[in-house]
Formats: C-alpha cells, structure tokens, sequence
C-alpha cells in the first residue's frame, strides 16, 4: 500500500478585541499524493455564506459540507447557519488551481491565496489568522503572510490584511529560501528553481541590489515584511519575462526570470526596480496611472541614486519613456490622464512618471529644497503601507500634502491628470538642464536653471552603509 504523503495547515482566526470576538479555526490537509488540499473551516459563529473570490475555486472545490451534511452550494458563494457554530469542509484539485507558470516545475505549486480557501461574506471581522502549516521535511512553504516560525515540518505564519479582490501566492514544493535583511526590513526571498538550482547566489545577490536602489529613494524600504517569488524558466524571450506586485494576504512581488540570460543581463534589466518602486505607493486599483508612473520614474531614478545608472543614462531612459508615452498619447488615448488603463500602457505608465518628476520640482521649489519626493513617500511608510486599504489618487495627493505641508499634489492633481491627455515635459527638462544635442544624444547643462535641483533628485535619501 502507498504511502499517503500530506500537509496540514491550521489558520486559527484571531480578530480585533470586541465584546463579539469570532476565534475560528481553519485545517488544510494536502495529500501531496494525489494533489488533494481537504480544508476544514471551523466557525465560532458562521457567517451568512462564503463566497469564491477567484473564478477557478468552485470548478476545483468538491465533497463540500455543512457539519457533515451536504453543503447548500449555489454559483459562487455557500449557504451557511447565519451566526452557529460549525464546521465547513471541502476538497480542492491542486492542478485546477495551480498557477500555469508553472509547466517546467512538475510537482510545485503556485496557488492563489483566493482559490485554496472560501471566504466569509463578512472577513473584515475575521482578520488576522495565524498559520500554522505542516508540512514533510522536503516541502518549503512561502506566502505573503507574516513569518512567525519556521521548522523542518513546521512553518507558522500571522496574516496580514489585504485589500479585497486583490491577489496573493502560496508557494509550495521544494523552493530554496533566505532572508534578506535592508535595515529594519526582511524580504523573504523563495525561488522555485526547477533545473537552476545552481543559480540562487546569482539571484539573491540581484534582489538585494535592485531592492536596496529602491530602499535608498525613500530613506528605507518602503515595507518591514515582504515575500520575494522568484520563477526560474528556461525560454528565449527577455531577461525577466514577467513582474508583478501582489497585495492579497499581504505584500508580495513575483518574478518570472530567463534562466539562461547572464548575470550582467539581469543586473542592467528594470524590471525588478519597477516593481519594487511600486512598494513606494499603496494599492491604487483604479489609478494605476500614479502606482505605475511613480514606479516607472523611480525605476531609473533609484538606480540613479545608488551608482547602478550614471546621470546621463538615467536622464535618457526617462526621456526615451517621456516620448514613448506622448506619442502614445497623440496617436490613441483616454482623453485625460485619470482615465487612462491598460488599453494606453504607454501614456499610463510614462505620464505618472512625467506627474512624479514635476512632484519633485514643484516640492523643491515651493520649499526652497527643504522638502523631496523622497521625504514625501518616506512619510507613507508609517501611515499608509501595507495596511489592507485600496486608496484613489485623490486620497494619496491628499496625504502627501498633509505630509509635505504643501499642495504640490492637489495641484498636479486638478491641473494634470485631471485635464491633459499627457502632462508638458519639454520645458521642464530644458530648466533642469537636460538637452539633446545634434545627434539626439543626452547632454547635461550645469547652468540651467534648475540644474541644482536636478543634482538633489540624484542624490540619496539613505547612505550605503545603513543598509549593509
């Protein structure tokens, strides 16, 4: 007879303290074997129903019960006994809700937070799960929940909160993991190798520079906890395929990385700034204009500011998405910038940018260089990161003015976003003394005049050995 191989993982629910705390208790078996997760949820007091927040979950769910007693299932949600005490089981198909990014890693799993687990309609009274995982020793477990412990059967987490309907991994097989340590913060780094096992000192050693570039714009990293994935595939195409920041169970950043491409390669790619310059701002999910533009500036200003780009290169690959992006904007656009999605990437991502260099002017001059958007995002880490809200762009201008004293935002706010399809950029470059000459090449003019200013932006907000 075979060996049944499995994992258990308990999540019981800790809340806010109120005269009605709810302490639930959440069991997850995985038979590795057959790739069966068999999940047990039991309530202090059931909610009206749990509903599916992933489309893959119903499809993949089965042997589903009410205190052991077929379950009232309906599409997308489950009846539950408004306000008794019970428990709901059911199964989940591994391989239905398995990520297929995964085709060149057999057994791994890559599994959204939203399609292992059904959720009660009322979870903003159910926050804060520990996570008690359990595992055989040759399983590495890694989510954006908070690391608590971690033994070689054991690994127990606290989870975070997370904006609703946002996206969050569990990763589970046999990953190499290790923590990287910038200053206060701990980025929990897990690759999920396949053939590459050899490559984890090369990809550590890129995640801690590109992480630290970004660390060194805001006089820290952005976030004290953040899980780190990191898919190695074996293709043809760029240097780091895909990047993206998850929010869902807390803060996560995954890459899907060309294992073929060299070291030099990696290091000179701007994914990974990207993304982690994307910490820099909370989740806006209707305002991806300012997430992704801020990004998409700092992406080259961060590696500015910490030597990875001399200032003549940073200056042209931001001049180069300037143009990308207002002749993006002449040809098909939203007619303002606010509106602007992902059908108009280019005049998204390189308008915000244009919005966070004139942020950057607009806070030095109004305060005679005492304030930086540097200080400005420095100022969201205590307030405003990592706490499970989704916030407009108006909110987050709102904010920083408060922070910055000024209103610098609010302005760019009504003036550009609201009213131009792209904001002006040309003469802004010219007082800060960048130029093209002739031959189209980026010539710095240290007699412009905001050339001043334009030193500031390359300096750092953080010395290099505060991070080592």
């Amino acid at each position: 007879m075979q060996e049944r191989k499995y994992c258990t993982l308990v999540l019981p629910i800790l809340t806010a303290i109120t005269s009605n705390a709810i302490a639930d208790q959440i069991t997850i078996n995985y038979l590795s074997d057959q790739q069966i997760f068999q999940v047990k949820h039991c309530f202090v007091s059931a909610p009206d129903y749990v509903e599916a927040n992933d489309r893959q979950l119903q499809a993949a769910s089965s042997n589903i019960k009410w205190q052991n007693q077929r379950a009232q299932v309906y599409r997308g949600y489950i009846e539950l006994a408004d306000g008794q005490a019970g428990c709901l089981s059911y199964d989940i198909r591994a391989k239905s809700v398995n990520s297929r990014q995964l085709k060149q890693h057999g057994e791994q799993l890559l599994i959204k937070i939203d399609a292992m687990l059904w959720q009660p309609n009322d979870l903003s009274v159910r926050i804060m799960p520990r996570v008690d995982f359990k595992h055989p020793s040759h399983i590495k477990i890694s989510t954006p929940w908070r690391l608590l412990n971690r033994t070689v059967q054991q690994t127990s987490y606290q989870q975070k909160p997370s904006p609703r309907y946002s996206d969050g991994y569990i990763a589970i097989g046999e990953l190499q993991l290790e923590e990287i340590t910038l200053g206060d913060a701990k980025l929990r780094l897990a690759i999920m190798p396949g053939a590459y096992r050899h490559k984890q000192k090369k990809l550590s050693h890129w995640i801690k520079t590109m992480a630290s570039s970004v660390a060194h714009v805001a006089g820290g990293f952005p976030l004290d906890d953040v899980q780190i994935l990191v898919i190695l595939v074996n293709g043809h195409g760029g240097v780091v395929p895909w990047g993206q920041v998850n929010r869902g169970g807390g803060q996560g950043v995954l890459f899907v990385v060309n294992a073929n491409k060299s070291e030099a390669q990696l290091m000179a790619d701007w994914t990974a700034p990207h993304e982690f310059s994307d910490l820099l701002t909370p989740y806006l999910p209707y305002d991806r204009w300012l997430s992704e533009g801020f990004a998409s500036y700092h992406q080259n200003i961060s590696r500015l500011k910490t030597g990875l780009l001399d200032e003549k290169t940073a200056w042209r690959k931001l001049v180069a998405g300037f143009e990308r992006g207002s002749k993006s904007a002449a040809k098909s656009s939203a007619p303002v910038l606010k509106k602007s999605n992902r059908r108009h990437n280019m005049q998204m991502y390189w308008g915000g940018a244009v919005i966070a260099l004139k942020a950057e002017v607009a806070l030095q001059q109004q305060t005679h260089g005492q304030v930086t958007l540097s200080d400005a995002l420095s100022g969201l880490q205590g307030c405003c990161l990592g706490k499970g809200r989704s916030w407009s762009a108006k909110q987050l201008f709102s904010k920083l003015d408060t922070i910055t004293k000024t209103n610098v935002f609010s302005e760019l706010y009504q003036q550009e976003a609201l009213r131009k399809s792209f904001p002006e950029y040309q003469s802004l470059l010219l007082n800060l003394g960048v130029e093209k000459n002739a031959s189209g090449q980026i010539v710095l003019n240290d007699e412009a005049p905001l050339a001043a200013t334009r030193k500031v932006i390359a300096s750092s907000a953080l010395a290099l050995n505060e991070l080592n």
